[in-house]
């Protein structure tokens, strides 16, 4: 198979993802009661990159083939896709669920800064572990819940710093920099790890099955071998994360420095 027939063939259909993916737009839908604003398109675009992270020719190659696709979707299932969906949830309809005494109870909890952080970073590492990792791909259920997991983490993560509530923010100096800063370094220092650490360390990827028939063209047209593709994913890991992080806490001070021109008084 060439390159052009494999991304026109490899979509993959996944009933019960597609179901969860209905299901989110339409309870988002009922919860801004059908009133769509800017905050909108960021959740639009977060449910939007989770079809294309599984249901793609992205799926077939990360679940198959390359174990640097696979960090790539990781990657999105962690950071950037929950950043997108936090974003997007507006502030009012936020407000009165939180009114409630167990929503609230639970809200408080989970953005505690160190629980929120450890649910972040500590899915990251978890699922990246060799065993752990290679048993994902090897079981279905495993896999659909490393992948909920994820989300569910990364959401966890996201909110002290986005959360559509102001006052429930970490302040950006010294709290929320710090947060996203040694996040920055955790996932340098596991991409390290994955980078120079002897191949295969994921063993589904050193002889992968070949369904498509385009392992030969992965190896010889793409120049891929197990050893580089163990690089490029431990470089994902630790390159474009800490690019996440930094550009949240230039962002995180654009706004702060923006609200703070805001309000400061007119001096005659």
């Amino acid at each position: 198979m060439t390159t052009g027939d494999f991304f026109r063939s490899a979509w993959v259909w996944r009933p019960v993802a597609a179901a969860g993916c209905m299901a989110i737009l339409a309870v988002y839908a009922a919860f801004v009661r059908f009133r769509f604003g800017v905050r909108s398109a960021a959740f639009f675009a977060g449910v939007a990159l989770v079809a294309l992270a599984l249901f793609s020719p992205m799926a077939a190659l990360a679940d198959n083939y390359l174990f640097s696709v696979h960090m790539a979707r990781h990657i999105l299932l962690v950071l950037v896709v929950p950043a997108l969906l936090v974003s997007g949830l507006p502030s009012e309809p936020v407000r009165r669920v939180l009114r409630c005494s167990a929503p609230a109870r639970i809200e408080r909890t989970l953005r505690t800064p160190a629980i929120a952080w450890t649910a972040g970073i500590g899915a990251m590492a978890f699922w990246h572990i060799p065993a752990v990792f290679n048993a994902a791909l090897a079981s279905g259920p495993l896999h659909m819940l490393e992948e909920l997991s994820m989300l569910l983490a990364g959401t966890i993560y996201w909110w002290p710093i986005l959360s559509p509530v102001a006052e429930h923010r970490l302040r950006p100096i010294p709290e929320a920099a710090a947060y996203l800063f040694v996040s920055c370094l955790a996932c340098t220092a596991i991409g390290i790890v994955i980078t120079f650490a002897p191949p295969p360390l994921y063993t589904p990827y050193a002889a992968p099955r070949d369904p498509y028939g385009i392992l030969t063209t992965i190896r010889g047209g793409w120049g891929i071998s197990p050893a580089l593709d163990q690089q490029i994913g431990g470089v994902l890991m630790w390159v474009p994360c800490c690019f996440v992080y930094l550009t949240a806490i230039m962002a995180m001070f654009a706004r702060w420095y923006g609200e703070e021109e805001k309000y400061e008084p007119v001096r005659n």
